[in-house]
């Protein structure tokens, strides 16, 4: 296996982190995508058996699929702070294959929808992907549901928003299973539009 940034060379800021809640019923957790991740990601996209702390990359991941990996790496890098509320990927405890990511988009306040107005100024936004193979086995739901719990719980943030294609309706179930609702259109002009939805939340997670 392949394991370029393994512990031998590996900085030990750069050992992704675990959330401390696990995922247990559904056989997952959410490991942080350090920038040393998202590097390996980018550097051995495409090729089999390629690890890092211990996380099996999909090898069907490519970068012009999803070109945000590059954006989150050049935003992590030019601010560290924002680690741990960006990037998680989400591994099967059992094997340790990652099956997708999801995060926000920045720290609270730091997001897309500025034109929110006041709902927005400590609003966290979220976004989420599971890859093909792994798709219709709830693993978008129960993560989503657990980096959400987290940020209400442990940082009391009440308001996440979430911007969602069009005509992605799976990833707009997924939204609505949670609780968001409906908001609005974010370009009704724009034939890839998304639209957007809200969530909030009371400190106690109600």
């Amino acid at each position: 296996m392949v394991n370029d940034h393994g512990p031998s060379g590996q900085n030990r800021d750069d050992v992704a982190p675990r959330r401390p809640r696990s995922l247990d019923s559904v056989d997952l957790e959410l490991v942080s995508m350090t920038t040393g991740f998202l590097e390996t990601m980018l550097d051995r996209q495409g090729q089999p058996d390629v690890q890092f702390d211990g996380v099996t990359l999909w090898e069907g991941w490519t970068a012009s699929d999803r070109p945000g990996i590059a954006f989150r790496l050049a935003q992590l890098r030019a601010m560290p702070e924002l680690l741990g509320w960006l990037m998680y990927a989400i591994v099967r405890r059992s094997d340790g294959q990652m099956v997708g990511h999801i995060g926000f988009h920045g720290a609270p306040g730091l997001h897309s929808l500025g034109d929110l107005g006041d709902l927005a100024h400590d609003a966290l936004e979220i976004g989420y992907s599971i890859f093909p193979p792994f798709r219709r086995n709830g693993y978008a739901l129960a993560a989503a549901k657990a980096l959400i719990q987290w940020a209400n719980t442990d940082r009391g943030i009440t308001f996440f928003v979430a911007s969602i294609n069009h005509e992605n309706t799976a990833s707009q179930g997924v939204a609505t299973k949670v609780g968001f609702k409906f908001y609005r259109n974010f370009d009704p002009t724009d034939p890839e539009r998304e639209d957007v939805y809200t969530m909030r939340l009371g400190p106690d997670n109600t």
